[in-house]
């Protein structure tokens, strides 16, 4: 249960980035189109190095127990790296690149042969939980910085802006969704160019 709060902490850092990412993109009007699968590249980053992390460290107690017959061998923090090794941070940066990489790419691949009505759902609930992220991260920063204010009035002011925010993103991308989408598949697509385009 302890290792649970750096872990979120991770997830939710590379999940703002991905939505800090999003803002961004949405903002320039040529880079719209890859807007939601950079989201997605950014917040694959999280799960995948806590999941570099937990199989690095399973490694390290399953190879201690076996070396000394057992018996678990406690490893300072300052000599972690150097028993993990460079070879497997290297690899495992690589691969979660090359994991973000291909997920973005199949993201856009398939997000573009939807029809627009399913397209402007999806764009909808996936810019409403990229406000809920910007909303929980300020959640995050009212519990960490001990503001002297009453509980019940931080907690209220957090979920009245986590609504607000979920609210703002999902309705401004329900009416953008067309510059969200970028232009039609042109190979192996199983909708026509009206369903694409909503017409």
């Amino acid at each position: 249960m302890i290792l649970l709060g750096p872990f979120a902490a991770v997830i939710l850092a590379f999940l703002l980035l991905g939505s800090l990412v999003f803002v961004a993109a949405v903002s320039v009007p040529r880079m719209r189109r890859y807007a939601l699968s950079a989201a997605l590249w950014c917040a694959m980053w999280g799960p995948t190095l806590v999941a570099l992390v937990l199989i690095g460290g399973a490694g390290l107690v399953a190879g201690s127990s076996f070396e000394n017959g057992g018996h678990y061998e406690s490893i300072h923090a300052s000599k972690l790296l150097t028993v993990v090794g460079w070879t497997y941070v290297i690899a495992g940066l690589s691969g979660t690149a090359l994991i973000a990489t291909i997920a973005a790419r199949l993201h856009q691949a398939i997000v573009r042969r939807f029809t627009f009505a399913l397209f402007r759902l999806y764009a909808t609930a996936v810019s409403a939980g990229i406000g809920s992220v910007f909303g929980w991260a300020l959640g995050a920063t009212l519990l960490f910085t001990n503001i002297a204010s009453p509980v019940w009035l931080l907690w209220t002011l957090w979920m009245l802006t986590m609504v607000a925010l979920v609210i703002l993103f999902g309705t401004v991308a329900y009416k953008g969704a067309r510059s969200l989408r970028g232009d039609a598949p042109t190979m192996f697509t199983p909708i026509t160019q009206a369903g694409f385009e909503g017409l």
